[in-house]
């Protein structure tokens, strides 16, 4: 029971991170941009890391909101990559933020005797540090987000899963509901990596939409089907943690990276018409 009442900040923090970041990692591996949720991870990093440079707390109100500028304005540059028609142009693009804000962040954070250790609490994070206030405003801006993202569903899913990626409207407003969709996604990461480190936020946004992908063919049952290996990764991820005594966000992220093994399992063994 004391283990349980330890991990429950934890616990809820990681529920709250599945619901959205599935639903987003469903949308991004439809659109073909894998990593751009990676790197949206680094630049809210490198936020970060600016901040700590000009004397801000890491994981600070400040330096959440320098992380959240950085990410809204690269969130508007990734709203253009629909009108690159080259699928290799836009990972190329993708990867070169991603190293760029990764060797950035590097660079400043060398300038302090502390900064190496903050680096690494980024990419790590520590769950079970986060406080109750901390998760309830997680919990209140995602219910936020989860409402927009439910009221104009069909504009989001045909943004992702439509040929032309509209519903017939003009391009410009097309745009505006890309970068929308680009800026809440900039809201959610920008949250959960101050928590949860850029390494267990990428897993949740991947790993169990992909899993899920493997066995099942409509949103909506990748979407439980998701929730629901995320759910069971997770909570086995931080009892191995807490028991073992190993780095949580990794040893979380190790169990997750079982998920896509038990998803093909599950296919070998029991075929759904997909």
């Amino acid at each position: 029971m004391d283990a349980w009442l330890i991990l429950l900040p934890a616990s809820i923090l990681c529920l709250l991170m599945i619901v959205t970041h599935t639903y987003l990692g469903l949308h991004v591996l439809a659109r073909g941009i894998i990593f751009v949720d990676l790197a949206l991870a680094q630049v809210a990093a490198l936020g970060m890391s600016i901040a700590f440079l000009l004397g801000e707390e890491a994981h600070g109100f400040m330096a959440q909101l320098y992380a959240f500028a950085a990410t809204l304005l690269v969130a508007f540059a990734f709203a253009h990559l629909r009108f690159i028609p080259s699928k290799t142009a836009r990972e190329v693009a993708i990867g070169c933020v991603y190293v760029v804000s990764t060797a950035l962040s590097i660079v400043i954070l060398s300038r302090s005797s502390q900064g190496m250790e903050e680096l690494k609490s980024m990419f790590n994070g520590n769950i079970l540090w986060a406080s109750w206030d901390e998760i309830i405003v997680v919990a209140v801006v995602y219910a936020v987000l989860a409402a927009l993202h439910g009221l104009y569903r069909k504009r989001f899913y045909a943004l992702s899963f439509s040929k032309d990626g509209s519903e017939g409207g003009e391009e410009e407003s097309s745009f505006l509901w890309e970068f929308l969709f680009f800026a809440s996604f900039a809201v959610v990461i920008t949250l959960a990596v101050n928590l949860a480190g850029i390494l267990l936020v990428f897993a949740l946004l991947i790993i169990p939409a992909f899993s899920a992908s493997i066995v099942a063919s409509t949103f909506a049952v990748r979407l439980g089907l998701g929730w629901l290996l995320a759910i069971i990764g997770c909570m086995a991820g931080l009892w191995l943690s807490y028991n073992a005594d190993l780095p949580v966000g990794a040893t979380v992220v190790s169990v997750l990276g079982v998920l896509p093994l038990i998803a093909v399992a599950i296919t070998f063994f029991k075929p759904l018409h997909r």
